[in-house]
Parts: structure tokens; sequence; C-alpha cells
């Protein structure tokens, strides 16, 4: 019995009884791996004798693509030359990545001569064969398609087709029809066809159920416990302005991690209109640190270093207590990228302002948080940190990576608070998220994190 695609292949081949694969698919419509796998039925159900034979097949590579795209460098030189002379820093600034390969090949070409730092065209125009090819590789010599090749800009590549000769023709009652349409019954055609049969116990194509990215529902599981708290979430832009990532957190301009190498610097300044902000965040800088501090190094834009920068905002708003707020989002800061570090990464940034918050009452509040990510045994230690005192850097047992710094808090120092007129106490902190989802979801490279795997995803479990 046949099916629809192999009778439309035969009925092809009725009218030339000789072809290949290629051809067949083209005529037909028909995708070219379905009519390889329909040549191989039909020979073995007897309708057509088949040959294999290997042909090479030139592609294009990226580099390929993006000349064909643009064109060859030396033809890019000639074009831009148009008969006149230029020096060789023109040229180079002009053509710039470009630059050595259009020389090279424009003097092993006879295209141009260098005589004292000028190039000197010897066309006003030029496009090359090889230019040609890349547009037209079916159409190319061999000469040419060899020199693209050693230029990197094709590969070869060996593929089968199969040559097709048809011996049977097909019969009426080859023919199998899957369904029994109005016309078959009104004209009693039905009665020429074989019907095919249901496999009533075949299992339907498996479509898997979407699902979310494991990293993105562990932020939204982190989000979802702070809620649960009694925290309301804000956000604000990746682009920071240097007075929220430092200035208002009590760091001063001369700080180390404000030079370039621990932060990305971002074209542009930011504006301020908060002019008691700014006086009292100069005053406070310049009694306590003992510099002129800088409004113009505080308008600077950088990728925001840290998520405090978030908080800063919050403070700005000069808020009432109580006030319970987080953040979670993306900070930024180079790095070697390898299995435990990445340049930009998350962190939760939280806040509690109210009149009467003890340093005790934040060690509580962070062991709430960890307990209800999972992590049940939490220490602290004490550190130091420019915006908070008395600081504590917090540590978790993560099962096989054991005690992992988690994250450094603090209540907010008294600087802080009298830039933003606040008379009540805070506490803040901030805690890098890559880390403990390392812990949640069980894996030791923290770029699996970002995986765009999608069986990879589909099989991510969180850890017990």
């Amino acid at each position: 019995m046949l099916s629809e695609n192999e009778l439309k292949i035969l009925e092809f081949l009725k009218s030339v009884k000789k072809s290949n694969s290629d051809e067949i698919a083209k005529r037909t419509g028909l995708e070219t791996n379905s009519v390889l796998s329909l040549l191989e039925l039909l020979a073995s159900k007897g309708y057509v004798r088949i040959e294999r034979i290997n042909v090479e097949q030139y592609e294009l590579t990226e580099e390929g693509k993006k000349r064909k795209e643009e064109g060859l460098p030396e033809d890019i030189l000639i074009n831009i030359l148009k008969g006149k002379e230029k020096s060789l820093d023109e040229i180079k600034e002009l053509l710039r990545d470009d630059y050595n390969i259009a020389i090279s090949w424009a003097r092993r070409k006879g295209l141009i001569k260098i005589e004292q730092g000028k190039v000197i065209p010897k066309f006003n125009e030029y496009r090359s064969k090889e230019f040609e090819a890349l547009i037209s590789l079916e159409n190319a010599d061999k000469e040419t398609l060899a020199l693209l090749e050693r230029r990197g800009l094709i590969i070869r590549k060996q593929r089968a087709i199969l040559q097709v000769e048809l011996i049977r023709e097909p019969q009426a009652n080859d023919i199998g029809i899957t369904y029994l349409t109005h016309e078959l019954l009104v004209t009693g055609d039905w009665t020429k066809y074989k019907f095919r049969k249901y496999n009533v116990r075949a299992f339907p194509p498996f479509y898997p159920l979407a699902k979310k990215h494991y990293f993105k529902e562990f932020l939204e599981k982190v989000k979802d416990v702070m809620i649960s708290l009694g925290f309301k979430e804000v956000n604000t832009n990746y682009i920071e302005m240097e007075f929220y990532n430092f200035d208002l957190l009590f760091q001063p301009q001369d700080h180390p991690a404000r030079e370039i190498h621990d932060s990305f610097s971002v074209e542009g300044k930011g504006k301020l209109t908060d002019k008691e902000l700014l006086e009292n965040v100069k005053r406070i800088h310049e009694q306590s640190w003992n510099y002129t501090w800088s409004q113009e190094i505080s308008l600077r834009l950088m990728l925001r270093s840290q998520a405090t920068a978030t908080t800063a905002r919050v403070l700005a708003s000069r808020p009432k207590a109580p006030l319970k707020s987080f953040t979670i989002g993306k900070v930024f800061r180079p790095d070697s990228i390898d299995a435990t570090h990445l340049i930009e990464f998350h962190q939760l940034d939280g806040l509690i302002i109210d009149d009467n918050f003890t340093f005790r009452d934040l060690l509580g509040v962070l062991k709430e948080i960890f307990y209800r990510l999972n992590i049940k045994e939490v220490k602290f230690k004490p550190a130091y940190f420019p915006f908070t005192e008395p600081s504590v850097e917090v540590y978790g047992y993560l099962g096989k990576l054991g005690w992992v710094e988690m994250c450094g808090a603090g209540l907010l120092r008294p600087e802080i608070l009298e830039a933003v007129n606040i008379k009540s106490r805070a506490g803040a902190w901030g805690m890098g998220l890559e880390r403990i989802a390392m812990h949640f979801l069980n894996i030791n490279d923290i770029r699996l994190l970002y995986s765009n795997n999608i069986e990879y995803i589909r099989e991510m479990k969180e850890s017990e």
C-alpha cells in the first residue's frame, strides 16, 4: 500500500522515468530528508531502483556570509580609493580590522602599489572573481572555489544523494488512503482504494509542557519569601549615578572600590535636583573624610556595582518609619568568568527602618530569611563595611560546599541617616543570590544558572 507522499513521488517519476532525490524534492515540494526515506521505502516495495552516490558541496562559513554581504576587503579598498592615492594611516582608519587583509590581498593581486607610505591604486573600481563566486557558488570554477576554501570563506562537505529509476508504476489498488471523504462515497471511488490502518496502540507525539527557567523560578521563590515576611519590593535601573552607588552610602570619592577596575563606567552624567540632599552629603563627606567632595564625580554614570544603590534611592525619598523594603536585581563588577565568578550577578538588598530596631533584631530577620531559603544553619562574624556600624558577615552551611559567606549586613551609619533626615534606626543587608541558587539547585558551576540548553532546563530539579 502506498502513502500519499509515496504516490506523489511515483506520479512525478512516471513522467521522467529517471531522476535524483534533489530534483524530486524540488518538484514535489517535499523535504529532502523525507524524500530520501520515502525512496528507500519505495525501493523496498519494488517500485524504484536507487543508487546512492556522494557529491561534494560547498557552504559559506560565517566569515564567508559576512564577505558576501559586505564585499571582500581588497574590493572595498579599491572602491574606496576610486583611483586616488591615500596614506596607509588613512586607510587603516577607514578599514580598521580589515586593513591588513585588504592591503595583503590587494598587493598580491597587483591592484595597488605602495610608495613612501602611500597606497596608489591601479584601478578606479574593482569586483573580484571570488566575490562573484560567493554570490553563486554553484557557478564558480574549481580554482576559485579552492581559493575561497584557503581563505576560510567556504567549507567543503560530502553529501549523499539518490539516483532513482522507476521500475514499476503504481496500480489503483496499490494506493492507500487515510480519510474517507464525501466525494469518495458519492462517486463510489472508495472501492478502488485500500484504507490505511490506524495503529490505535501508538503513543501520541510528545509535546513537553512549557516550563520556567529554573533560575528564574528560584528568584521568584526568594521574592515570595521576602513578601511573606512583610517586605515591599522596589526596583531601580541598572545604570546609576555614583551618588547613589557610593556617595550617599558614605563611601569617599577616593575609595578604591570606585576605581574603574572595580566598576563599569557609563558615558554621560545624571541629574540631581535635591539641593538639600547634595549639601548634606557634601558637608558630611568633607567633615568626616577630610577632603573636598566633588558633585561632578557624584553625577557620573555607571553600571551599579551593588543593589544597595536601590536602598540609597529609597533612603533619599526620606521614608517614614516603620518601613521594610527589598530589591532583587543584577549588579555588575569586572571579573574573570569561571565556575564561581560572573561579571553580572543578582543581589537581594533589604532595608528596615523602625524606631526601636536593634542589631539583634537584624540578625533575627536574616536568620529567618535563610531558614525560609532552606539554609538551616547560619553563623555571624563581625565585619567592616563603609555604610554600616556595627557590621556583620553571615555564613550559611551549604552541604558539600561547607560554610559559605552569604551576605554582609549591619545598622546604617548615622552619617547616612543624617543626610536624609531620618531619625529612626535602620538596618540593611546585601546578599549574593547565585551561590545560594547553586546550593538550592545542586549545581557546581555558576554558569549553568544561565544555561539555554532546552533539555538541561527541562530536566533540572531542585535539590532535596
